[in-house]
């Protein structure tokens, strides 16, 4: 009987991460910073300040602060946000969800800041019995802490729970807790998300698993 089910946030609610990837493009093409194509993938469901740190020790050879960067892509994102759509289903679902007293919680490596900037666009907070964001753990996805914090907080056991995520390193860090992890199809490909308990491409077919 699942009476829990946690939600990421990037790629599972909202589908935000085309969004976070051309943010970050136009920051880095702006300092004339050489990246490959594949780092926004590489960094999906990791904290933008990891990106950032990652750019500066790696790819800026004119050394500009991260802190500037991630400043700036931060602006760049509020601009964008006007572009960002919720996953295709969720709202039914998390309907539903709450409809049958199934406790919600959202786990995302992304920061209290960008949250509070989307959450002022889609009004998502108030969804969730418990919200968990970068300052609520030391270490962030692909390590567990933020979902054995949530099952600790909240509290939840991994028999009653679920955790849907759309990357390798939210799948990651959700089974090392010990969660069962659905993966949605919305960001990867599914031979990169086979180490999830389940794969799905989409809300309609976890409603069908979960609810019915």
């Amino acid at each position: 009987m699942i009476n829990t089910i946690f939600f990421d946030l990037d790629g599972v609610i909202v589908d935000s991460e085309p969004i976070h990837a051309k943010a970050k493009r136009i920051i880095l093409d702006s300092h004339s910073i050489q990246y490959p194509d594949s780092i926004f993938d590489d960094f999906i469901g990791q904290p933008d300040e990891v990106f950032f740190k990652h750019i500066y020790e790696n790819l800026d050879k004119q050394k500009n602060p991260y802190q500037s960067l991630l400043q700036e892509k931060n602006e760049q994102f509020f601009e964008l946000i006007p572009e960002m759509k919720l996953v295709e289903g969720f709202t039914a679902f998390i309907n539903e969800v709450r409809n049958r007293n199934i406790k919600t919680a959202l786990v995302s490596s992304t920061s209290t800041y960008t949250f509070g900037l989307i959450d002022k666009h889609f009004y998502l907070a108030d969804l969730f019995d418990l919200l968990i964001t970068e300052k609520d753990t030391e270490r962030h996805k692909p390590f567990p802490d933020p979902y054995i914090k949530a099952l600790q907080t909240l509290p939840a056991s991994v028999d009653n729970t679920i955790v849907i995520e759309d990357s390798p390193n939210g799948i990651k860090s959700a089974k090392e807790a010990g969660c069962k992890v659905f993966a949605l199809t919305t960001s990867f490909r599914t031979e990169k998300l086979m180490e999830a308990t389940e794969i799905f491409n989409s809300y309609d077919e976890i409603a069908e698993k979960v609810l019915f």
